[in-house]
């Protein structure tokens, strides 16, 4: 028996491709090393999680189970083995530096022998699939350290080009040059989307299952043995508050279902962490990637994006770089690559939680916003950032808009729990 560091167990969904697969490819890299730079600290201590965990260092775990909950299982085995193939790139990287012996070598050699990394079927548009996941995990694993809440949809079918006019001319009025694809506000979505439970497909797929598995998994995310279990909710930058209506909750009416999924985890990832306290043993973090070229918006892509973007990027001298143009003058969030933009869930997975913010008192907000900040503190979102040189790093912001919404964050919250309790009453089946 092992007398070393408790193995992170970690979950992540969607893990086959797009930003998953960079964050499970990113893991496998901190991991792999003793000090990596995804665990350093980038922000100063906070709350009463200063005091705690002290000693527990993840990336000197001398091993680790990555659990990829994918939904099609030939992608996802395909998928796997490309990730170890670039695993043992990096070890053999690593070993060229290697003297004879040392620590570092022999801890690149523990955490290969021990490194595990396991496929597992997960339809998160089916809650009896999910439930089934839940319960496979449960029965093959002591705990679980990690809940990696990645994978999502969306349903675009094209684009309006009055709505891109409209944003365009908005955007040069308030010297945003970028805001086209920063924040757009063009893309065409299909309404009336249903699951097969009879459920919003969107919102299905991006909330509610990833809230089953939050709660499905708790006891065992509370059981972590490498400190307080960690919930990662994805948001977006993309987000905006006029995409959630209160009395749509499922989104089925939405023009903007997707949109408003990601400002739905946003606000249950904080009610969450407000209702658990800075002590609890399962903690909650909202992350998201920035602008990363993913097969979210496949169905936008073909010849006609690539004249959009030179029609954005009219400043760039060759439209196949116009991410990098957009660096160049200064956007951050231009993150491109799957690995760039898994900065921010990776650290939030291997720094010491006394160096992740959950909350930022209000009167450390700079004054960013007409309305004034109501006395209290606001959620903080970690975000990946990509500068003009091609560094990668996090940044934090506040979830400005929580004091509007503070108090629809637990109505919310108590919605899904019901149908959630409902679901598992009746086995994972309700009749609609």
């Amino acid at each position: 028996m092992s007398t070393g560091p408790a193995r992170p167990i970690i979950i992540v969904t969607g893990a086959n491709n797009g930003v998953g697969f960079g964050i499970c490819r990113r893991l496998l890299h901190g991991f792999l090393q003793n000090s990596p730079g995804d665990a350093s600290p980038l922000f100063p201590r906070s709350g009463a999680a200063a005091d705690e965990q002290e000693g527990i260092e993840y990336p000197c775990a001398a091993g680790l189970t990555l659990i990829m909950a994918c939904r099609n299982r030939q992608r996802a085995e395909a998928a796997r083995t490309k990730l170890l193939e670039l695993f043992e790139d990096d070890v053999a990287r690593l070993g060229s530096n290697f003297g004879d012996g040392g620590a570092a070598r022999r801890h690149v050699e523990a955490f290969r022998k021990n490194l595990v990394i396991a496929v597992h079927l997960l339809d998160l548009a089916s809650v009896q699939s999910t439930l089934a996941f839940a319960d496979e995990v449960a029965r093959t694993y002591p705990y679980v350290s990690h809940l990696v809440c990645n994978a999502g949809v969306a349903p675009f079918v094209g684009i309006s080009w009055t709505l891109l006019f409209q944003q365009f001319c908005r955007d040069m009025l308030e010297l945003n040059p970028f805001g086209l694809v920063t924040n757009p506000s063009y893309n065409v979505q299909r309404r009336a989307v249903m699951s097969d439970d009879g459920l919003g497909w969107t919102w299905q797929c991006n909330v509610f299952g990833h809230y089953i598995l939050c709660r499905a998994l708790e006891a065992k995310l509370a059981a972590s043995r490498t400190g307080p279990g960690r919930v990662l909710w994805m948001s977006s930058l993309t987000v905006h508050t006029h995409t959630y209506d209160a009395d749509d909750w499922q989104l089925v009416n939405s023009l903007h279902p997707y949109e408003g999924s990601k400002f739905q985890m946003d606000l249950i990832c904080a009610e969450f962490s407000r209702r658990a306290g800075p002590s609890a043993p399962v903690r909650h973090f909202t992350v998201h990637p920035g602008a990363v070229d993913s097969s979210i918006s496949a169905a936008l892509d073909g010849g006609i994006l690539t004249y959009l973007k030179i029609f954005m990027f009219y400043l760039s001298a060759c439209a196949g770089v116009f991410f990098l143009q957009a660096r160049w003058f200064g956007n951050l969030h231009y993150n491109i690559s799957p690995w760039n933009g898994a900065a921010a869930a990776v650290y939030v997975c291997l720094a010491q939680l006394a160096f992740i913010p959950v909350f930022l008192s209000a009167a450390r907000v700079p004054v960013t916003r007409e309305k004034e900040q109501k006395d209290g503190a606001l959620p903080v979102c970690l975000h990946s950032v990509t500068d003009r040189r091609g560094r990668n790093s996090v940044a934090l912001t506040p979830f400005y808009a929580w004091p509007e919404y503070e108090e629809e964050a637990p109505r919310l919250v108590d919605r899904c729990e019901r149908l959630y309790q409902s679901y598992v009453t009746a086995g994972g089946k309700l009749q609609q």
